[in-house]
């Protein structure tokens, strides 16, 4: 029945049954300082993009110290950094085919889509000018803090120009790209797992769907020899797979 706000209210418990998994795995995505301090509060799982290994373990450490100062167990938060494979059969194949994506893309379609991004009049971006500056100019542009610190911190570190940056952000908006046959992949994978810079990860497509194929045909085979993946579908809801808590 209506409420005298129009509103419809249900009266009684819900009929529905409970589901399997008892409650669904809060995901999150966002490195603000606002996005942190609510995912350390509520997400399970936490989907970043860091443009180093290093700047990863920095924003996990980060995230499960604030879990752990709102009372939560950090180890029921995973943290699952975006990186962008690209595989081959062997490691000068893959650099060869980073090339040629690379070789795809032209110069004055990334300068446009950098400064719409920026919302920036592309008539007005100079290509050698200073990224960062461009950067600051504009800030608040995107709508997330977290992206437009990684955009200037990788500017910095790298020296980029605004050209530069245009190319890096059209082909993998500055996530990592390990390059090479599937051991060289799963080699680095398991480095970020075991150096704290990572739980899982967010397998982002260079080229969407090959991609994906490569890495399910060559790197997950690998993964699971070295028994970082199950060998057999494991059974149960995802949050039984996920290993999180009830």
């Amino acid at each position: 029945m209506p409420d005298r706000g129009g509103r419809q209210l249900s009266r009684g418990p819900i009929t529905l049954p409970r589901r399997p998994q008892g409650r669904p795995v809060l995901m999150q995505a966002g490195a603000s300082e606002r996005g942190r301090t609510f995912a350390a509060r509520w997400a399970e799982l936490v989907f970043v993009v860091a443009d180093s290994p290093d700047t990863m373990r920095s924003l996990r450490a980060d995230l499960r110290e604030r879990a752990r100062a709102a009372g939560r167990d950090p180890d029921a938060m995973l943290v699952l950094p975006a990186v962008q494979p690209v595989v081959a059969a062997t490691d000068d194949g893959a650099r060869n085919r980073l090339a040629e994506l690379e070789s795809f893309l032209d110069e004055t379609e990334v300068l446009t889509i950098l400064a719409r991004l920026l919302h920036a009049d592309p008539a007005t971006v100079d290509p050698d000018g200073d990224a960062v500056a461009l950067i600051e100019a504009h800030r608040g542009a995107t709508g997330s803090d977290g992206f437009e610190e990684m955009l200037i911190r990788a500017s910095r570190a790298e020296d980029l120009t605004v050209r530069g940056l245009a190319f890096r952000q059209a082909m993998s908006q500055l996530k990592p790209q390990p390059t090479g046959s599937p051991a060289t992949v799963a080699d680095y994978l398991c480095d970020l797992v075991d150096s704290c810079a990572a739980d899982g990860f967010a397998i982002m497509p260079a080229l969407y769907p090959s991609s994906v194929e490569d890495f399910v045909d060559g790197v997950s085979p690998e993964l699971r020899r070295r028994g970082r993946l199950p060998t057999t579908p494991t059974a149960g809801t995802l949050r039984d797979r996920l290993g999180l808590p009830a």
